[in-house]
């Protein structure tokens, strides 16, 4: 009898255990963490705070990594920027010569024209198209952005600059078909001047006396009508002294934009989603300090 009381006792279980559920967690840690103080709040907070940090280290991962994504293919834009911008410096000083040279070669003068405005159009082209690609890459971008963080409430904003770019991207277009036409007029305008050397000793006579007969001006128009050989000197050096300026402009934006390429080259999107991902780090170092805290009660 005494043995079997014995028995008994040595399988009652001590005053201060707790019988554990299927998770192994004791069901009166709550009540010995109430006991120290704990809300049921802060002992929810101390349950899921490792959930909590490991979303938002994900989080500021993602934020960082596509900020790097963004600004490494704004540089390879950039890069194709420069080619573009290279190209147009080029094309505007062909522009300008043919404009110089008009007195003294009309066909040389005229393929200068074409070839310039040709290579000036390619430019044109190779960049709005690059503009275009970064726009729909940043909004991509944006998009995944607005699944980490809250989005600002600037739907009319975006509308607007969505609204802005098709009609800049229209007028672009509507410019290079300009140019393009001028393109072709210059060229059936020096296949004309090297089949008729009499009408490019006329037009020569024009550019540099200014007195022609009527009918040869007249032929000189219908052969020359859209080309530089018909601008008049005053005209003709204040186009230069455009395309002069125009020259000097995008040299210094070609130097501009290899500065900041050799700086990195940062965007504001990016810096906007590394700010981001600096609110949410300073929220995990309150949010681990509290944790920090909350155990050491």
């Amino acid at each position: 009898m005494g043995q079997k009381s014995s028995t008994l006792r040595q399988q009652e279980p001590l005053d201060n255990e707790c019988p554990r559920d299927q998770d192994d967690i004791l069901p009166c840690q709550g009540v010995w963490q109430q006991d120290k103080g704990l809300s049921v709040e802060e002992i929810t907070f101390l349950r899921e705070f490792p959930l909590i940090k490991r979303e938002l280290e994900e989080d500021i991962r993602k934020l960082h990594a596509l900020a790097d994504d963004i600004d490494a293919t704004h540089r390879t834009f950039a890069k194709t920027h420069m080619v573009a911008t290279s190209m147009t410096v080029v094309s505007n000083a062909m522009t300008m010569l043919g404009l110089i040279l008009a007195p003294a070669t009309i066909g040389g003068s005229l393929m200068l024209s074409a070839a310039g405005k040709a290579l000036g159009t390619v430019a044109g082209v190779t960049s709005t198209f690059t503009d275009v690609m970064e726009h729909f890459q940043n909004q991509e971008a944006q998009t995944q952005a607005s699944s980490l963080v809250p989005a600002h409430d600037d739907e009319v904003e975006e509308a607007q600059g969505k609204i802005f770019h098709v009609v800049s991207v229209g007028k672009k277009a509507y410019d290079y078909g300009s140019s393009i036409g001028d393109v072709k007029r210059n060229i059936n305008a020096f296949q004309i001047a090297r089949a008729n050397p009499q009408l490019t000793t006329t037009a020569k006579r024009l550019l540099t006396t200014g007195q022609v007969s009527a009918r040869r001006t007249k032929q000189l128009q219908r052969a020359f009508k859209g080309t530089t050989v018909l601008i008049k000197k005053n005209a003709r050096v204040l186009c230069s002294a455009l395309a002069g300026f125009s020259l000097c402009h995008d040299v210094v934006t070609l130097l501009s934009d290899w500065k900041q390429l050799k700086e990195g080259a940062r965007t504001k999107l990016a810096e906007e989603l590394r700010a981001q991902a600096g609110v949410l780090e300073e929220k995990l170092m309150e949010l681990t300090q509290l944790y920090e805290s909350l155990q050491q009660l």
